[in-house]
């Protein structure tokens, strides 16, 4: 697979998962490990948290397709 086609390829699945990330990270209280009114400090820990889980997700995943399909 060409190396460019291969980047967009993970590029798309980051996105698709940094979507599906948002979604399922709503479930979680973070309100529960700070103290009431650091709205700030919330909302920037959770998209911290969904950014890195999104990023060794999709790494995850590609790594698999590299292997399963010998692309580099």
């Amino acid at each position: 697979m060409d190396t460019t086609l291969f980047a967009i390829f993970e590029l798309g699945l980051f996105f698709i998962l940094l979507v599906l990330n948002l979604q399922l990270f709503r479930a979680i209280r973070f309100e529960h490990l700070f103290k009431q009114g650091k709205t700030k400090e919330i909302q920037l820990v959770y998209i911290i948290s969904v950014v890195i889980v999104t990023y060794l997700l999709s790494r995850a995943l590609m790594n698999l397709f590299e292997l399963a399909f010998n692309l580099r």
